[in-house]
């Protein structure tokens, strides 16, 4: 089979960014729901006064937040320049963290000169404190921030647009590069979205009422 084909129609396709943004965001919304029980983390002076208080749980909430939102750009980046996954190998356009650059490159998505703030805070420590205790330099390390309810609430709208309009997008025909073509229904709850009820025998049992 050509390997490049394989590319595309296995890993490559918008469809393929999308399944990913879907599980990243998950995780981020399991772990946003149990906030209220993380730990404190509090930082004082050498008069016991607290001068710093994050909660434990919002750098990994920004973590999977911010790669969820890069994944969802890029599905909407691969759907309107195919040719940008060609040959076995990703564009240098896809090769980056800055989820603002990356929506300037989309035609298509979903408040394009809008929530700018909200971008700018999630892809604040992609490259740094979401993954480690400091950035390559000083200059360039920050304070880890708080994930403020309005950060949430716009993040949560955010992802639910991008999830409403690719899967709008992708009930069309794709054609990719090396002649793939796919069109994929999505059904249930995408980025928080939620379309078409799944089928009744993928729903979830009710569980039974306790008397």
């Amino acid at each position: 089979m050509d390997e490049n084909k394989r590319f595309v129609e296995d890993f490559a396709n918008p469809h393929s960014w999308l399944l990913t943004a879907e599980n990243l965001h998950d995780q981020a919304t399991e772990m946003y729901r149990r906030r209220d029980q993380s730990s404190i983390l509090t930082k004082t002076n050498a008069k016991q006064e607290i001068v710093r208080q994050v909660c434990g749980v919002d750098k990994p909430i920004f973590l999977l937040g911010g790669f969820a939102l890069e994944n969802a750009m890029k599905a909407f980046l691969v759907y309107e320049n195919p040719h940008w996954i060609s040959n076995g190998k990703l564009s240098s356009e896809l090769k980056s963290h800055k989820l603002r650059v990356l929506r300037s490159r989309s035609k298509l998505i979903p408040y394009k000169n809008s929530y700018t703030h909200i971008l700018e805070a999630f892809e604040s420590g992609l490259d740094s404190w979401f993954r480690y205790p400091c950035a390559l330099t000083v200059e360039d390390t920050q304070e880890e921030r708080n994930l403020y309810e309005y950060l949430w609430h716009g993040y949560s709208r955010l992802m639910s647009a991008y999830g409403k309009k690719l899967v709008m997008l992708l009930d069309k025909e794709w054609k990719g590069p090396h002649g793939t073509r796919g069109r994929w229904k999505v059904q249930g709850e995408t980025l928080g979205w939620r379309g078409k009820p799944l089928p009744a025998y993928y729903r979830r049992p009710k569980r039974p009422q306790q008397s």
